[in-house]
């Protein structure tokens, strides 16, 4: 912790920007009132605890990968959150991303380079943690496409047809079957009951 805790108000105002930063996927759709950057983080944090000890392809280091899930979104603080359909226009979208990481996270002092190893490792995908991280982000994606359809939005059939989302779940076939499974389920008369 550095002594100077004025020093972190930088990170504390990134930290709540993640919070109030919409999605820019689903609001390209019509949905104003989407998830926050930080619900996503969130949702691909619990997924990452959940069902890495399910998966039987590779034994995972959870913590790790938890910790991955963790920093994974953290430079859209700075950047945006840039939407699939314009990723072509920002070929430089890695580099920006990466020194914003490096900005945000230099108030932290020696944790901030761990922080920063951790988003360095699930960038390049090199790992099964950072390939078992990059499925559940997008498995996340699926799991909150198919709630907001049973809401009545009918505009995110191409997330269901993006071959890159699926190819993500090859490596396992746990998460792939639950990807099916939530496609094969996607109509709103099979809405899994609410208690």
């Amino acid at each position: 912790m550095p002594r100077d805790c004025a020093a972190l108000e930088p990170f504390l105002h990134d930290f709540l920007t993640l919070k109030k930063l919409r999605r820019t996927g689903w609001q390209l759709r019509g949905l104003r009132t989407g998830e926050s950057l930080a619900d996503h983080c969130f949702g691909v944090v619990l997924l990452t605890m959940v069902l890495a000890d399910q998966i039987t392809t590779h034994r995972l280091d959870r913590a790790r990968a938890m910790a991955l899930a963790t920093v994974h979104e953290l430079a859209e603080a700075r950047v945006g959150d840039i939407p699939f359909t314009a990723l072509k226009y920002f070929p430089d979208k890695g580099r920006a991303e990466d020194h914003a990481m490096r900005d945000l996270l230099e108030p932290l002092g020696g944790p901030g380079e761990e922080y920063l190893a951790l988003f360095r490792e699930f960038e390049a995908n090199t790992t099964p943690e950072a390939r078992f991280v990059r499925a559940i982000d997008k498995l996340e994606m699926l799991v909150t496409a198919r709630d907001y359809e049973h809401t009545g939005m009918e505009s995110l059939g191409d997330f269901w047809t993006n071959t890159s989302t699926f190819a993500a779940f090859a490596e396992f076939p746990e998460i792939e079957a639950l990807a099916r499974h939530l496609a094969a389920t996607r109509d709103r008369k099979t809405r899994p009951q609410q208690f």
